[in-house]
């Protein structure tokens, strides 16, 4: 009985030698390179392996090993890749190499963004888009990166690799969304932004963005809509205003360009723009009332009528004042605003004032 147990053990040290002496030499040769540090020669080994056994997970892994080693980032991801189509046995290392040298490249891509070494950033995250491409940090990264370079299109392709690696992350779709309107590709911004609300339907960055870019093109009535939406979630948002009240301004109803950027100066009373343009829609409707009574005057009509648009354009011309006063007072260099307030200041039978504004904006004009 005992005689036939250690028969039985002799077998399975026989089997488990004849099983080790089935590995390829060229395997062999090349782990007692490895152990030699000597990848050079551990790269000839497996190269040949490879050749001659193109099924063998371990031949493809151990290359695979072997590049990384030499920083051949390539290689190693295409071995890698071609072992554990043969097999999931390497699968625990594979991911242990690929984590380990895509941490590496992607923080030091990291670190040299930080200290605006930009194309040396990107040199490192593409290493890490190559090393593992299934992780879109290094995509975000990348095209952020390039958005700096002023390489546009590049950021542009490597925000679309991020979104396929990962489609939920909203501020990647955002930020592709704004690259575009950096580009003046307007109508891809919207359809950008149209991917986020569809999601995220209170988006303020989307929401905004999309009726700057309907303004850019100068679809006005689909503008309007997008910046009332924008207003809806931000209503105090200076840009959102003025834009939007400038659109009325071009639409020449100046009362309701009037009514909004009034309130961005109620929020802010030097907003430098906005004053000039409340100044400037006053003075608009003024000289809209005194043609009005200057055509009526002229065709013999109504004294009342006449006397009644004058006082509406004098009212309107002392609106104007006040807003142009306090533009001037914070910028007092512009022969416009000079200009203008002569217009003012004459029409609003300050003459003495206006004729002095017109002198100063001629002064202006010849510095």
């Amino acid at each position: 009985m005992v005689k036939n147990i250690y028969s039985v053990l002799g077998i399975l040290i026989l089997m488990a030698a004849f099983l080790i002496g089935c590995q390829p030499k060229e395997i062999t040769s090349a782990k007692v390179y490895k152990q030699q540090n000597d990848w050079d020669n551990a790269i000839v080994q497996l190269e040949n392996a490879v050749k001659l056994y193109p099924t063998n997970a371990e031949a493809h892994f151990l290359l695979g090993e072997a590049y990384g080693e030499k920083k051949r980032w390539t290689d190693m991801s295409k071995e890698f890749d071609e072992s554990l189509k043969i097999s999931s046995a390497h699968e625990t290392d594979i991911k242990y190499y690929r984590d380990k040298y895509w941490v590496e490249n992607f923080n030091k891509g990291v670190e040299l963004f930080n200290k605006d070494e930009l194309e040396k950033s990107a040199e490192h995250l593409n290493t890490a888009i190559i090393i593992d491409p299934s992780r879109a940090e290094s995509y975000r990264n990348l095209a952020v990166t390039n958005v700096r370079l002023d390489k546009m299109d590049e950021a542009i392709k490597a925000y679309q690799q991020a979104i396929a690696a990962d489609e939920s992350h909203i501020e990647t779709i955002n930020n592709m969304g704004l690259t575009y309107f950096q580009m003046n590709k307007f109508e891809d911004a919207i359809e950008t932004f149209k991917k986020v609300l569809a999601v995220d339907a209170a988006n303020e960055k989307a929401i905004s963005t999309v009726a700057f870019a309907y303004d850019r093109l100068g679809q006005t009535d689909k503008a309007i809509a997008a910046y009332e939406d924008a207003l809806k979630n931000d209503p105090d948002n200076a840009d959102l205003l003025f834009n939007y009240a400038r659109l009325f301004y071009q639409k020449e109803d100046y009362n309701k360009a009037i009514s909004i950027l009034e309130k961005v100066v109620e929020n802010n009373p030097d907003d430098y723009e906005s004053l000039l343009s409340v100044g400037d829609s006053y003075l608009r409707i003024a000289e809209s009332f005194k043609t009005d009574a200057n055509k009526i005057d002229s065709d013999g009509g109504s004294v009342t009528k006449i006397e009644e648009l004058r006082g509406l354009a004098k009212e309107s011309y002392e609106k104007a004042i006040k807003y142009l006063e306090h533009a001037f007072g914070i910028k007092d260099d512009v022969p416009t605003i000079w200009h203008n307030l002569g217009v003012a200041y004459i029409n609003a039978g300050r003459v003495e004032e206006g004729t002095k504004a017109f002198e100063k904006a001629e002064a202006l004009k010849k510095q």
